[in-house]
């Protein structure tokens, strides 16, 4: 079993090596264009193999070290956060003329994971696991309620779609970003973890991607007209 983790992880990270350093290409290429497009789907795919295998990592890893839960449990939080938002960005494209509630199932599985998981993350901090457990599963939640309000309503302005694509890829991406740094970080030089404590490593690229979100969106909310 040691050594289908040790492949799986090797694969894993191939994975996210890809996702790294294609969701740059979309974020700044011409919108809509031929390699936003590509690089897109190429993001996608890699985010949804980093995703699976991370959760597959994490179970194996749970099961070989079942005195030592938080770490796998951490990453698989931030793996369905990934995967949901990932999948959340792309699925809006195909609804673009949508005039109602959304009917699309694994759209809704998506929003119930996110709610399940943060709920389920939320209980285990209370129990005595890490504040990063309650700050992960509070964002769990409020994705998830996020996605749910989307679903559940018709759309009201005619570019929901665009700010809900923007919103999933940004989420994504930081998905990406911080398990990057989570998991290079005890590799990283004494001096700088001395300096960086762990949770620096796990919030700050939500925090900077929380603050590209709100620029991107007023942004494009001025652009369109619904500001």
């Amino acid at each position: 079993m040691a050594e289908v983790h040790g492949v799986l992880t090797w694969l894993h990270a191939l994975g996210g090596a890809v996702a790294l350093v294609v969701m740059w290409v979309p974020l700044f290429s011409r919108k809509g264009g031929t390699v936003h497009r590509r690089a897109g789907k190429v993001f996608v795919a890699s985010m949804a193999w980093v995703s699976v295998s991370a959760l597959l990592a994490s179970a194996l890893k749970l099961a070989l070290r079942p005195e030592q839960p938080q770490q796998p449990l951490m990453l698989s939080l931030v793996a369905i956060q990934a995967a949901s938002a990932a999948w959340w960005g792309v699925s809006v494209l195909r609804q673009k003329l949508r005039s109602g509630a959304g009917r699309v199932l694994p759209d809704w599985i998506a929003a119930m994971a996110l709610l399940g998981s943060g709920a389920l993350a939320v209980v285990y901090w209370l129990q005595g696991a890490s504040l990063l457990f309650a700050i992960f599963g509070a964002l769990n939640l409020v994705f998830g309620w996020r996605f749910s309000l989307a679903l559940g309503r018709a759309p009201k302005s005619s570019f929901w779609w665009w700010y809900e694509h923007l919103f999933g890829m940004i989420v994504a991406c930081i998905g990406a970003l911080t398990a990057f740094f989570v998991v290079n970080y005890t590799s990283a030089p004494e001096a700088f973890r001395s300096v960086v404590p762990p949770l620096v490593v796990w919030t700050a690229p939500g925090a900077v991607g929380g603050i590209a979100i709100a620029v991107a969106m007023r942004f494009y909310r001025r652009k369109f007209g619904d500001a």
